[in-house]
């Protein structure tokens, strides 16, 4: 008499289901439009494919989009008869600033944290961004 392990070996391989490819079939009809079923009518026999569909094939979905990208600062028109002020060559350096340093913030978040560090940052991007609106815009 077998050992009980290799009954319950071949109990276990006989409950599984059989997993196979499903076989589609891709016709066109008379007005040229591509149907996919798993028997074609008779009138389409000849432009009949058989295709072999894997039910283990992956597909991945779509990356998260970031919840927020910031836009770059709208370029401004300068006066031929006087250059920038002191003011906005300073908001300009503070956009600048703040821009990257989000994008160091954002790269440094991608590559992994602690659990213990998810708030902190969290603030950060948050007050980085409030910098961005007012610097920015």
């Amino acid at each position: 008499m077998p050992p009980l392990s290799c009954l319950l070996l071949l109990g276990a391989v006989a409950a599984m289901p059989a997993v196979h490819a499903a076989t589609v079939i891709r016709w066109v009809d008379n007005n040229g439009h591509v149907h996919y079923s798993d028997s074609a009518p008779r009138d389409a026999k000849d432009s009949a494919v058989e295709l072999e569909v894997d039910p283990n094939h992956n597909v991945y979905a779509a990356p998260p989009t970031p919840r927020f990208t910031p836009t770059p600062p709208p370029k401004k028109v300068i006066r031929l008869d006087s250059g920038p002020t002191q003011q906005e060559t300073a908001q300009a350096a503070n956009c600048a600033k703040a821009q990257e340093q989000f994008a160091h913030l954002r790269s440094r978040m991608r590559a992994g944290y602690r659990a213990s560090q998810y708030n902190q940052l969290m603030e950060r991007e948050r007050s980085l961004q409030r910098k961005i609106e007012k610097y920015c815009h």
